[in-house]
Order: C-alpha cells, then sequence, then structure tokens
C-alpha cells in the first residue's frame, strides 16, 4: 500500500506540472512580449492558457455525463484509481468484486485523467454480442500492435482473424487433439516418477500449457525439451506490463524507464524464440514450392500469409500470451476443487472409463489421430465450464463504441465509456447460478433444470472479437484433465500457503493437491 500511495503522489505531482507548465509558460511570454516589444509572442498566450483549461473543462464533462450512474465519487487526477488498486495491482477483481456488493449490479468508475471512464457489469449484457462494440485495446496497442490484440477492428482485424481461425475451428481441433494428449501423457509420466512430497506440479502445468499450446500451433517445430523457464520469465514480464499500462495514467510507458526496457527485452527474447520456430519453418518448408504440401497446423497457415516477418512472429506471440498463463490457471483451480470432492472425482472418473473402447484406446483410429475418438468425456467438459465460471483465467473484458449511447438496465451510458463486465461477478451472480459459489459440474448437463451453458459468463468474450483459440482452450484443459483422473487421484494438500497474482491472467503460486498413481 505504501508503493501505491508514492505512485499516486508522483502520478498527482505530473499531472499539476502539466496544468501548471503551460500558465507559467504563457505567463512569460506574456512578461516577455511587453518588456522586450516582441508582440507577435502574445498572440500564443492565449492559445497557450487555453489548452489546460480545454482539457479541464472535458474532464468535468466526463464526470457530468456519468454522475447518474452508480459508483465512487472521483478525484479529480486519478479518478477510482485508489477503491480500483485498493488491493493491490493484482487485486483488481477483488476490488471490483468489493465495489459490486456496494453498489450493485453496474458501477461506474473513472480512471486516471486521460483515459476513459468504464462500466463495470456482473451479468451478462446482450450489448457484449453487438457488432458495432469493439474490443477495448488501448494497452495492449502499445505492446501488441500488429497482432489481433493490439489491431482495431475491421478489415485488417478480419484479415487476420481469418487466417489464424482456419486451425481453431471444431474440426481443427479435434483432428490434431493427439497432439494435446501427447503432450499430456509425458507429464502424466513424469508425475507417476514423483515422490508424494513432489511440490512442483503448478511449474509443470505453466510448462504443459506452453509447451501444448506451441505443440499444437507449431507441430514439430517446436522443440518440446526446452527449458522454459526464460521464457515464462519474458511472458510474464510482457503481461505484466500490459496490464499495468491499462489501469494506470497514459503516460506510464515514458515515466518508468527499467519498465521500459523490461518490456523490450522480454520482447525480444519471446520474438527470439517464435522468430527461429517461423524461420525453421520457412526453410524447411517453403511455401512457394510446388512440392510442398501445406501443414495442417496454424504455423503453416501464418507462413503463407501475406504478412511481414514481424507480424507473423507478433501474431504468434499474441496467441501464446493468451492462452499459456490462463489455460495453467484453470486446469490448477479444476484440480484443487476436484480434491475437495471426491463425489465429482469418482464421478467423473467413471464417465471416463465407461465411456472408454471396449479394445483399449490404442487400437482405433478415429478422425483425432492414433486414439480414436477426440471428444472429450462431456462429464470433464463440464468440469471445465464449471471451473472456468467460478475461476475466470482473465479475470475481465472490455468494449466500448464512439458511435451511440448504450442502455443498460434503463441507464443510458455515453459514447466512448468503456464496458466491462466482471467475469468473476457475473459467475458467481446468484440471479444467474442456483447456488452459485458451489462448485457443481452438473449445472452444465443437458439434463439438469439449470442447464447453464458457457454464454451464460462469456470466459471467452464476446462478439466479432472473442478468443480465436477458445475451442483449443477447452479441448486442451478436458484431455489433460481426462489424462489425470485416468491415472490418479487427486488428494488434497492442506500445508501450503497459495497466492494469487493478476496480470491478464490470474497466476497462482501453487497447487495445493497431490497425484496419487492408481
Amino acid at each position: 500500500m505504501h508503493r501505491a500511495r508514492r505512485l499516486h503522489a508522483l502520478y498527482r505531482a505530473i499531472y499539476t506540472a502539466g496544468i501548471a507548465v503551460p500558465f507559467l509558460l504563457a505567463g512569460f511570454l506574456l512578461w516577455f512580449g511587453l518588456s522586450g516589444q516582441a508582440w507577435p509572442l502574445l498572440l500564443a498566450v492565449p492559445v497557450i492558457a487555453a489548452l489546460p483549461l480545454f482539457f479541464v473543462r472535458r474532464r468535468l464533462a466526463e464526470f457530468r455525463s456519468l454522475r447518474h450512474l452508480p459508483g465512487p465519487k472521483p478525484s479529480f487526477f486519478l479518478g477510482n484509481m485508489g477503491e480500483l488498486l485498493a488491493y493491490g495491482h493484482g487485486g483488481r477483481h477483488e476490488a471490483l468484486q468489493a465495489l459490486h456488493d456496494q453498489y450493485g449490479p453496474l458501477v461506474r468508475l473513472h480512471l486516471a485523467w486521460g483515459s476513459a471512464a468504464f462500466v463495470s457489469l456482473s451479468y451478462v449484457s446482450p450489448n457484449l454480442h453487438k457488432k458495432d462494440l469493439d474490443s477495448h485495446r488501448r494497452a495492449d496497442r502499445t505492446v501488441l500492435a500488429r497482432s489481433l490484440m493490439g489491431v482495431e477492428g475491421g478489415d485488417l482485424h478480419r484479415t487476420h482473424r481469418q487466417v489464424l481461425s482456419a486451425s481453431l475451428t471444431s474440426r481443427g481441433v479435434a483432428e490434431r487433439s493427439y497432439v494435446l494428449t501427447d503432450v499430456a501423457d509425458r507429464y502424466v509420466d513424469k508425475w507417476k516418477h514423483v515422490d508424494e512430497t513432489y511440490e512442483g506440479i503448478q511449474a509443470d502445468l505453466r510448462d504443459w500449457s506452453v509447451n501444448c499450446l506451441s505443440a499444437f500451433l507449431f507441430g514439430e517445430d517446436w522443440d518440446l525439451g526446452a527449458d522454459l523457464h526464460a521464457y515464462h520469465r519474458a511472458l510474464g514480464a510482457i503481461e505484466e506490463e500490459v496490464s499495468f499500462r491499462a489501469f494506470h495514467p497514459f503516460f506510464v510507458r515514458w515515466i518508468f524507464p527499467r519498465r521500459r526496457l523490461r518490456v523490450r527485452a522480454a520482447y525480444r527474447q519471446v520474438a527470439g524464440v517464435l522468430g527461429a520456430v517461423l524461420s525453421g519453418r520457412e526453410q524447411r518448408a517453403p511455401a512457394e514450392c510446388p512440392a510442398h504440401r501445406p501443414s495442417g497446423d496454424l504455423l503453416g497457415q501464418v507462413t503463407r500469409a501475406p504478412w511481414s516477418h514481424e507480424d507473423r512472429v507478433e501474431e504468434l506471440m499474441s496467441l501464446v500470451l493468451g492462452g499459456a498463463d490462463p489455460m495453467s490457471y484453470v486446469l490448477s483451480q479444476a484440480l484443487v476443487m476436484l480434491s475437495q470432492d471426491q463425489h465429482v472425482q469418482e464421478k467423473a472418473r467413471k464417465s471416463i472409463e465407461a465411456a472408454a473402447p471396449a479394445d483399449g484406446p490404442d487400437d482405433t483410429d478415429g478422425p483425432g489421430g492414433p486414439g480414436g475418438d477426440p471428444s472429450p468425456d462431456p462429464y470433464v467438459r463440464s468440469i471445465v465450464y464449471e471451473t472456468l465460471r467460478l475461476f475466470p483465467p482473465v479475470p475481465f473484458s472490455a468494449k466500448f463504441t464512439e458511435e451511440r449511447a448504450v442502455e443498460e438496465r434503463g441507464m443510458s451510458i455515453p459514447p466512448g465509456t468503456v464496458i466491462m463486465w466482471m467475469k468473476s461477478a457475473v459467475g458467481k451472480n446468484p440471479d444467474l447460478f442456483r447456488d452459485a459459489d458451489r462448485f457443481n459440474p452438473d449445472r452444465f448437463s443437458a439434463d439438469d433444470e439449470e442447464h447453464a451453458t458457457i454464454n451464460s459468463f462469456l470466459p471467452f468474450g464476446a462478439g466479432p472479437r472473442h478468443c480465436v483459440g477458445n475451442r483449443l482452450a477447452e479441448q486442451q484443459c478436458a484431455v489433460m484433465l481426462t489424462e489425470i483422473l485416468k491415472n490418479f487421484l487427486i488428494v488434497p494438500v492442506d500445508d501450503i500457503e497459495v497466492t494469487f497474482h493478476s496480470t491478464i491472467s490470474v497466476v497462482p503460486s501453487a497447487v495445493p493437491v497431490r497425484l496419487v498413481s492408481r
């Protein structure tokens, strides 16, 4: 908290200087012009003096335009940064939950001067699906401007998405799901040979998520045996910087040179790894070679796209950043919940065994490659959905439109206001889910009275900019969870303290479970 107070004091000082300097400059020009007979300089005085007044009037107009909406009173310079960061930068979801508890399902919040105000929702609004609402990408654009994460909606976004989605359809994921199983089996085999005191499951899950995603996207050009420690650290630095810029004043990218240097170094490191993968594919199987049979993985699609090398690398980077930590978090929380509910764990295991081929899984070849049916057990998929509901890996998503006002529950939200839905509040909203705090995968069953669906809480976003890899993410988690349930009993461990750090996604410090071989 002491660091946060110092940051806020620095921000206020910068804003104060931003107002004072133009007036001081105008006063100096006025004095110099009158005393030195430099009359042309006097013409600039009213312009310079009017500039801060113009921005002050805009800030006051912002406050007036949203004062009919419920929310805490903002300060002039920093808005509601104090309330939003009350639990630290990594605890924004906790702060938002507390604000929703106090003000209701719709909360108005102002960020620091120069940033768009936003409204947080604890429910899924039909407006989120409308095409004229674009994703709010201000912070992403400062780091990943060439990728889907950074480009504005329009023709460029559509062409990039078309290239990527060709390999990430339900059919495309199903056809290559054997890759996910192969990677999962590597970690299952490792866990079979560790003792009961092993505490490296969280680190393994982060490695699994990167390896699983990369092996699926890049095929044999990805080295599954590589040391990922430095790679994780670089990915984390990029995520941290994007997250930091999203909720702090617009000038933070310039006033903290060490942060700027760190994220540039991290970017170069990740780009170096992915650039080597891309170059290896281009040299091994050039797209213009008539004898070359196109690869079915996403790397092949990207290699053939009419993009520059830098565009290709950054697009691959956005996919890895968007999927690595989020999916390891989902799986870690699923393991924790299963360890605490032996009934659900045993039900899932029986469902998997009942669906297994009578002659064994290795005797059939289906559309998913070696191993047959690529579709995860429906109950396992329900476990993944229920975990996403209770523990969304990306706590909030945001949209906005400059074109029109948006109506929410009889209240008008002015154009340019960011509309954010807080996914953890949505998932635990008792008006949407029965026994909302209870871990109950059955709520996603077609036979259940509630019959919830993933569209009830939108963990992968909404509208034309929803997560392009959502089907891969679901399959990746379901496959790994299936392999764990087939091979291990999941037992809780009480003497491990777990802390959580939130950047773009949530990262736990440990997974308090033990995997006991069956």
